[in-house]
């Protein structure tokens, strides 16, 4: 989940036969497809309730029309899994790379966490549920990605100590209670049930997250949001 040092992007199965551009739109479109009703079905049904064969029924698909993009239905939760944790990588590098104030910085990585998490609710809570049980080089990478993005955030903090703004404790130690109050908002975050907006929701884990590592309550600190 990180977007340093990644390097040329990674070559999917769509990518091995080069088409003209007609038949670029059609196999970029039907693998898009399996993925979005992957995610709607495993939201629905549990990854271990879902098959390749009930992705192709829903789509109107022959089982071989799916293999032909994913081999397993495993291929396409790390597809999944990989396009949300880039999403949050690449969007909160953007903050990271500023000289804004530790605070400031780390408030804004929270808002942004927040925001990926709850537009995208469904794909991290399988994350959640299935990322540490499944084995594998993907697998393995993907968990890499993941910590590499903690460290990221570690860094933030530790610069915060440095500079006598936040507690010494642990840096990385501190980014994963952070990140894990911030995960954990997809165990109860409903978009018809819960009143507040993502925006206040992800304004207000800033605030607790701040509060908690500098012991003030920044509920009145001006930083400006990025969209």
């Amino acid at each position: 989940m990180t977007a340093r040092d990644r390097g040329p992007a990674r070559r999917t199965p769509g990518d091995r036969v080069r088409p003209d551009p007609v038949e670029a739109v059609v196999v970029t479109d039907r693998r898009e497809q399996i993925l979005q009703t992957a995610q709607k079905l495993f939201a629905e049904k549990g990854f271990r309730g879902t098959s390749l064969n009930d992705v192709a029924k829903q789509l109107g698909f022959r089982q071989q029309a799916v293999y032909h993009y994913f081999r397993s239905k495993e291929e396409i939760l790390y597809e999944l899994i990989d396009r949300a944790g880039q999403a949050i990588a690449t969007s909160a590098q953007l903050t990271m790379d500023t000289d804004t104030p530790p605070a400031d910085k780390l408030a804004e990585i929270v808002r942004n966490h927040v925001r990926q998490l709850l537009n995208n609710i469904d794909i991290f809570r399988i994350q959640f549920s299935e990322l540490f049980k499944l084995r594998g080089d993907r697998a393995d990478g993907l968990r890499r990605d993941m910590f590499a993005y903690v460290r990221d955030v570690a860094d933030v903090i530790e610069a915060g100590q440095r500079a006598g703004t936040f507690v010494k404790v642990p840096p990385t130690t501190q980014a994963l209670l952070i990140l894990g109050m911030c995960n954990g908002i997809t165990d109860w975050y409903g978009a018809d049930q819960t009143p507040r907006s993502i925006d206040d929701i992800a304004d207000y884990a800033a605030r607790v997250a701040l509060a908690g590592i500098t012991g003030i309550d920044h509920g009145d600190a001006k930083v400006v949001r990025r969209r």
